[in-house]
């Protein structure tokens, strides 16, 4: 007899929601305490203020103790954190719907001259998280004061276990439709994600050059402005050395990242895999990428997990486009520019000026 996929989001358990918070109210202290009083002694972990330490850690406790369904019904939804975070701004609300389940969400006004349409991260299974805008907000000053004013539209795109693969990449090609079909130009809109947005950027990227029979073609008069992968998440099965050797460095270890990769791809056909992961693309898949877009930044932490299978695709992909070009962050970890937002810093990553002067160079 067939069975029914769980299609449900953030729907655990009566016991699975009173675990959670045992967890964080017994555990985690308890966690962090250790943390800090070894912080010296650790190699990456020296290097960083006592709070960085301590919000590093606070991350990994999250994606490393508790299982999907828990973290989806502790974070909500994408449009959840926007709300609340818009809220907090005293910004009004500013939605735009596309269809198939998604929507953008703009920080700030509408606009048709210059647009940062952002891809965010989660494994395809977590909404982006409430630290995160205000990175983009920062980013989006510094374009103002470059006279360079943009708009900034997060793409809602749907979650696994609700629809899985290919439905954020169609998602994906809907905004940009929706962009252009507004009046923005194709090379005035620039695409940022973060770890699974970074494959999803790079979906969108493979789909332009090789079409998903089921996803609408995306056929544009000139190529994007520029796609930027912060950490993407381009191998969800990978093994390397920087995932063994990194698992007690990064934000996310590599039991969870084993454990998201396999629920994602799960009743994923192979024929599909080379667009979810990157790094098992055949050979010249990225030649002619100049022709759907015009620059690349690929970013990565040299203490995260993914650095090994990110830096061989972002080399491959350097190697067919001459407007590519990747930075690997000392003692970096997963996403490591967002950190320094969750805890405050005023000491921003070294990677965050190389964003924003990319970003900026774009308009």
């Amino acid at each position: 007899m067939a069975t029914t996929k769980d299609r449900s989001y953030g729907t655990p358990s009566i016991l699975e929601k009173v675990g959670l918070g045992a967890s964080l109210l017994l555990h985690l202290p308890l966690t962090l305490g250790w943390t800090l009083l070894a912080s010296p002694f650790h190699l990456n972990n020296k290097h960083k203020a006592w709070t960085r330490v301590l919000g590093d850690k606070y991350f990994y406790f999250l994606t490393g103790h508790f299982n999907i369904k828990q973290l989806q019904w502790a974070l909500g939804d994408t449009r959840e954190v926007y709300n609340n975070w818009m809220k907090g701004q005293k910004l009004p609300q500013v939605v735009d719907e596309l269809g198939e389940n998604s929507r953008l969400l703009w920080i700030g006004k509408r606009r048709t001259d210059r647009v940062v349409l952002y891809l965010h991260g989660g494994a395809y299974v977590l909404p982006m998280q409430y630290f995160v805008p205000d990175f983009w907000k920062y980013a989006l000053h510094d374009l103002k004061n470059k006279d360079k004013e943009a708009g900034f539209a997060i793409l809602q795109y749907s979650l696994v276990p609700t629809a899985p693969h290919p439905a954020p990449v169609t998602q994906a090609v809907l905004a940009v439709q929706h962009l252009i079909s507004s009046g923005v130009q194709p090379q005035n809109i620039q695409i940022v994600s973060d770890s699974a947005g970074g494959g999803l950027a790079l979906q969108l990227l493979s789909h332009i050059l090789h079409p998903l029979p089921s996803v609408p073609r995306l056929t544009l008069s000139a190529p994007l402005g520029g796609a930027f992968l912060m950490s993407p998440w381009v191998s969800l099965t990978g093994q390397t050395g920087s995932m063994l050797s990194n698992d007690d460095n990064d934000v996310i270890g590599v039991g969870c990242l084993t454990y998201w990769g396999c629920i994602v791809l799960d009743d994923v056909p192979e024929a599909s895999r080379p667009y979810l992961e990157a790094l098992r693309a055949p050979e010249g898949w990225f030649k002619d990428l100049d022709t759907a877009v015009q620059r690349v930044l690929i970013t990565a932490g040299d203490a995260e997990c993914l650095r090994d299978e990110i830096v061989v695709v972002a080399k491959e992909i350097c190697r067919h486009h001459e407007g590519a070009r990747y930075v690997v962050q000392q003692y970096g970890v997963h996403n490591d520019p967002y950190f320094d937002f969750l805890t405050m810093e005023k000491k921003k990553s070294e990677l965050t000026p190389v964003i924003l002067e990319w970003l900026a160079a774009g308009f």
